[in-house]
């Protein structure tokens, strides 16, 4: 796991199996994971996980929004650097995101 220095939940909302959750992870290196799950009462499932240095810039965000169709994994992908640099993602759980997020700051 990253080395993580706190965390902030803003948002949490739960009925049934049917949820809405935000959080920000802030890691020791200054930057910050920015986390966002839905999971919605069809079962269905969006997510983002918008990683940043300490200035605001974007490192990575992994989302499963829906529009990047020519993306092999589609809809999940990921930006690197920029939103204009997409690729293909299967890293689509927060799990899989910390690990990575782990292996480029340790």
């Amino acid at each position: 796991m990253p080395p993580v220095t706190g965390w902030r939940v803003t948002l949490y909302e739960h009925e049934g199996p049917v949820y809405r959750f935000k959080a920000d992870v802030f890691l020791a290196d200054g930057s910050i994971l920015h986390i966002k799950e839905y999971l919605f009462s069809d079962h269905s499932r969006k997510y983002a996980y918008h990683w940043e240095d300490a200035a605001g810039n974007l490192l990575l965000r992994w989302d499963n929004a829906e529009h990047w169709e020519e993306i092999p994994t589609y809809p999940h992908h990921r930006h690197v650097g920029s939103d204009r640099n997409v690729q293909p993602s299967d890293q689509t759980d927060l799990e899989s995101v910390l690990l990575e997020i782990s292996a480029r700051i340790t």
